[in-house]
C-alpha cells in the first residue's frame, strides 16, 4: 500500500568527515572526570566547560552511543598519570556514551582512583578513526552527527551491508544436522558507488595527500564606504593610522588614514562592491626588510615580532602574494622571503599594502583537531567560519625528479567549535600537517552567496569561477576515514518514528578507477568498505534531507559541496589529453584507476557490558573490524586510440621508461565562456608501456590500439568553488 513501505525515490544518503575529540582537564565542571568504576569498566564525566558540550544543563552534543567502538587515550600530565598513554601505553575503547548524562563508558576500567578530577596538564583524547563529527546545533531530543555533505551526481550507490560469519557445529552423537551455530565476527565490505564528477574530491579520499590554498579574506565595500557585514578582516586593528588598500585584480589603490567596522577613512577611488586588500602601508625597503609607515601593531590586532609569521600583499596587477618573516624592529618586517614569486620585492616598495596574518600562540601537531590564537584571535571566529592555515614550509610528495617535488603546507578546515575565553579554534578533520610557530599565519575563510569577502562563487551567466581554491591531491602513507548517514522512509512528509536511519563510521576507500569515453562524463568509481554500523533504535536522529533542510540555501550548498552553477560534470568533450610528450588526438576512451590494497582488521576484544536489542551498537563493536589497514598502493592507466603513425609501436618495441620525462596529463575544464573556470589538472609520471596491441580489425575499419601502462606516481590540483574537499 503507498505510504506504508519504505521508498527508493525518497531514500537518503550523505556522508561526512571524522573528527576526533578532546578534553583538557581543568578541574571537574570545565574539564571531565573519573566519577566510578564497576568490574573492569570506568566512567568518565565531561564537564559543562568543554567544547562539545552545549554548555548547559548535563547534555553532550554527541548522539546516544555513538562514540561506541572509538579509541581513548590520556595525556596524564597532571592527576592521570597512572593512565597516561605516552608512559604507560594504556588505552581504551569506549563501549557507550550517554548524551542526557554527558558520560563516557570505557573498557578497562582506569588505573586512576575515582572521584578524581583532570587537572591542566590532564587531556582526555578520542582518537579520529570512527569518531564522528558532532554538530554544535544538536539537542538531546533532535540528534545529528555532521554528515552534510553531498556524495555527488550519483549512478548507483551501495552501502557495506555487514555480512555476519556463523559458525556451524556438528555434534558426535547428536545426528547429521547442525547442532550449535555461534555468531562471530561482522564484516563491512562491498560498498561501491559511481558519480559523474562534478568535482573530484573523492580522489582526496584515494590518495591521502592534500594541500589547499586560497586567497584569503578581502574587505569588500558596502555603501558608507564601511566594511560588508561590518566584519574587518581578521588580524585588521580599527584605529586610526595610516593603512593602504588596494582592489583585488586591479592597480587600484588608496591610502586609508582610519578604519572601523563602520566607516573606511580615505577610499576616493574604490567603490562599493569592490574587494579589497587592507595592510600597513608600505614605505621604500630593502632586501629582505619591509618597511612599514607604523609599527605594524599599530594596524594589526596580533603581531609575533619574535618568531616572525607571513605576510600577504598584491601584485601591481592586483594578484594576492604569500611571504614570511622572521621579525619585527621598530615598524619594519625582518628576514622577508618569498612564498609566493615576487611578494617580498613587491611589498618592499612603496605605497603597497602588506597584511601580517594572525599568528599562531602554540603548534600544531600533525592530526591536531584544534589551533590555539590567543584570547584577541579566536573569539572572532564562528561556528561556520573556515580557517587557511598559510605556511612557508614544504613536504616532500611522490616524485622521480632529482630532488623530491614539494608542496607548501597550507590548509583549510571548517570551524566546529570556538573556545574564545581559551583562545582555541577547534575544526572539522583533523590537520594532515605539523605547524611551526612563527612557520605559519592564520587567515578566516567565509562563505557567502556571491563573491563578497573572498568567497569562492561561480558567475551564473560565464561561468567564472572568482575566488576560486587551489586543491592538490597526491599519494600520502595513510587514508582519511569518513561517516555515512543512510536513511529510509516512507514519502516526502517529514518522517516520524517509521524511518530507518544508519551510520556507517571508518570508512576508507579501497579503490578508485576514473573514466573518460566518447559517449559522456567524466565518471569515478569508487569502492569502499566501513568499520562500524549504527542504528538509530530510539529515533532520536533528525536525518538529513540535502534539499530540504542541509543544502537548502546558496551558502549551505557551498558548505556542503554542490555550489550553484556548480553542479555541472566534467565532461569528455571538454577533456584534453597528453602522453609519450604529444598530444593524443583520437582516443576513444581512458582509464586508470588506485588499489589502495586495504584490509579489515579485527582484535581480540571483550565486552563487559549487558547487551539488548535496542543497542545502538551491538556488542559494543567488539566485532566489527577496528582498523582498516592500508598496503601497498598500486596505479593502472588505459588508454584507446585510433592511430596515425607508429609511435605506440615504437614505446613498446624499444621498451621506453618515461620517468620524469613526457608527464601524461589529463586536462579538464568545465564549460563557460569567461577563461578562469573549475578546472582540474591529473598528472601521471614515472610510468611505461606493457601493451599495445595493433590487430587487424575484423571490420576492415580504423585500426585502434588498445595501450596499458604501469605508473608510479599521480598527482591532482583542481580549481574550485569548495573550501574543503
Amino acid at each position: 500500500m503507498v505510504g506504508t513501505i519504505f521508498k527508493g525515490d525518497v531514500a537518503e544518503v550523505s556522508w561526512g568527515k571524522e573528527t576526533g575529540l578532546m578534553a583538557q582537564g581543568d578541574g571537574g565542571a570545565t574539564g571531565w572526570t573519573h566519577t566510578s568504576t564497576s568490574g573492569n569498566t570506568s566512567l568518565l564525566t565531561i564537564g559543562t566547560g568543554v567544547y562539545w558540550h552545549t554548555g548547559s544543563g548535563t547534555d553532550v552534543e554527541i548522539p546516544d552511543n555513538a562514540l561506541v567502538g572509538c579509541i581513548l587515550r590520556i595525556t596524564g600530565g597532571g592527576n592521570f598519570g597512572s593512565d597516561d598513554y605516552a608512559s604507560t601505553r594504556r588505552t581504551y575503547y569506549v563501549i557507550a556514551n550517554d548524551t542526557t548524562n554527558g558520560t563516557i563508558t570505557v573498557q578497562p576500567a582506569l588505573a586512576t582512583g575515582t572521584s578524581t578530577n583532570g587537572a591542566a596538564g590532564d587531556i582526555l583524547v578520542l582518537d579520529t578513526n570512527r569518531c564522528p563529527t558532532f554538530e554544535s546545533a544538536m539537542t538531546d531530543a533532535a540528534q545529528q552527527v555532521k554528515t552534510d555533505q553531498f556524495f555527488g551526481l550519483l549512478d548507483n550507490f551501495s552501502l557495506p551491508e555487514p555480512e555476519i560469519t556463523v559458525q556451524k557445529q556438528h555434534i558426535v552423537g547428536m545426528g547429521r544436522d547442525v547442532n550449535v551455530l555461534t555468531s562471530g565476527k561482522e564484516t563491512l565490505a562491498g560498498g561501491s558507488f559511481t558519480l559523474n564528477a562534478h568535482t573530484l574530491r573523492w580522489m582526496k579520499y584515494a590518495l591521502g595527500g592534500h594541500v589547499a590554498k586560497s586567497k584569503g579574506e578581502f574587505c569588500t565595500i558596502k555603501t558608507g564606504p564601511a566594511p560588508t557585514d561590518s566584519e574587518l578582516p581578521l588580524n585588521i586593528k580599527a584605529a586610526t593610522a595610516t593603512y593602504q588598500a588596494q582592489q583585488f585584480g586591479t592597480a587600484d589603490t588608496d591610502t586609508l588614514t582610519a578604519v572601523s567596522t563602520t566607516a573606511l577613512t580615505g577610499t576616493s577611488s574604490l567603490v562599493v562592491g569592490d574587494h579589497i586588500l587592507i595592510g600597513a602601508k608600505s614605505q621604500l625597503g630593502s632586501s629582505g626588510t619591509i618597511v612599514l609607515t607604523h609599527a605594524p601593531t599599530n594596524t594589526h590586532e596580533v603581531v609575533d615580532g619574535t618568531n616572525g609569521g607571513i605576510f600577504k600583499t598584491m601584485s601591481s596587477t592586483g594578484e594576492v602574494l604569500y611571504g614570511s618573516f622572521t621579525g619585527v624592529a621598530a615598524n619594519a618586517l625582518t628576514g622577508c622571503a618569498d612564498i609566493d614569486v615576487g611578494a617580498e620585492l613587491r611589498a618592499r616598495v612603496a605605497d603597497v599594502p602588506v597584511y601580517t596574518l594572525a599568528p599562531l600562540q602554540s603548534a600544531i601537531a600533525r592530526r591536531d583537531v584544534r589551533v590555539h590564537l590567543g584570547a584577541t584571535i579566536a573569539p572572532k571566529f564562528a561556528v561556520g567560519d573556515y580557517i587557511q592555515i598559510m605556511d612557508k614550509d614544504t613536504h616532500s610528495i611522490p616524485g622521480q625528479d632529482d630532488t623530491l617535488p614539494t608542496v607548501f603546507k597550507n590548509e583549510i578546515r571548517r570551524v566546529i567549535a570556538v573556545d574564545g575565553s581559551g583562545g582555541y579554534v577547534y575544526v572539522e578533520e583533523p590537520f594532515f600537517f605539523a605547524h611551526s610557530v612563527g612557520s605559519a599565519g592564520v587567515e578566516r575563510l567565509q562563505y557567502a552567496s556571491d563573491n563578497s569577502r573572498g568567497s569562492p562563487n561561480i558567475v551564473s551567466t560565464t561561468k567564472e569561477l572568482q575566488f576560486g581554491v587551489e586543491h592538490t591531491l597526491f599519494g600520502d602513507t595513510s587514508l582519511p576515514t569518513f561517516m555515512i548517514e543512510q536513511s529510509f522512509r516512507r514519502d516526502n512528509a517529514t518522517p516520524g518514528t517509521e524511518q530507518l536511519l544508519r551510520l556507517y563510521n571508518g570508512c576508507k576507500v579501497g579503490g578508485m578507477s576514473f573514466s573518460a569515453n566518447t559517449e559522456g562524463e567524466v565518471k569515478l568509481q569508487v569502492d569502499y568498505e566501513g568499520g562500524r554500523h549504527y542504528t538509530d533504535t530510539a529515533n532520536a536522529f533528525t536525518p538529513h534531507r540535502m534539499f530540504e533542510n542541509t543544502a537548502d540555501s546558496a551558502i549551505n550548498r557551498k558548505a556542503s559541496g554542490i555550489a550553484v552553477n556548480g553542479e555541472k560534470p566534467y565532461l569528455f568533450q571538454d577533456l584534453s589529453f597528453e602522453v609519450f610528450g604529444r598530444p593524443v588526438l583520437r582516443a576513444t576512451q581512458i582509464e586508470f584507476s588506485i588499489n589502495n590494497t586495504n584490509t579489515a582488521r579485527h582484535f581480540i576484544r571483550g565486552y563487559e557490558g549487558n547487551t539488548t536489542d535496542s543497542d545502538q551498537v551491538q556488542l559494543a563493536g567488539v566485532q566489527m573490524p577496528l582498523d582498516i589497514t592500508e598496503a601497498q598502493r598500486e596505479y593502472t592507466f588505459s588508454f584507446s586510440a585510433m592511430i596515425e603513425d607508429d609511435q605506440l609501436w615504437e614505446q613498446i618495441r624499444t621498451r621506453k621508461h618515461h620517468q620524469n620525462t613526457n608527464d601524461i596529463t589529463l586536462t579538464m575544464k568545465k564549460r563557460g565562456s569567461n577563461s578562469t573556470r573549475e578546472n582540474a589538472t591529473i598528472t601521471i609520471e614515472d610510468y611505461t608501456i606493457t601493451k599495445a596491441d595493433h590487430q587487424i580489425p575484423d571490420d576492415k575499419g580504423a585500426v585502434i590500439v588498445q595501450v596499458e601502462l604501469v605508473v608510479r606516481h599521480l598527482k591532482v590540483v583542481e580549481n574550485s568553488v569548495y573550501l574543503t574537499l
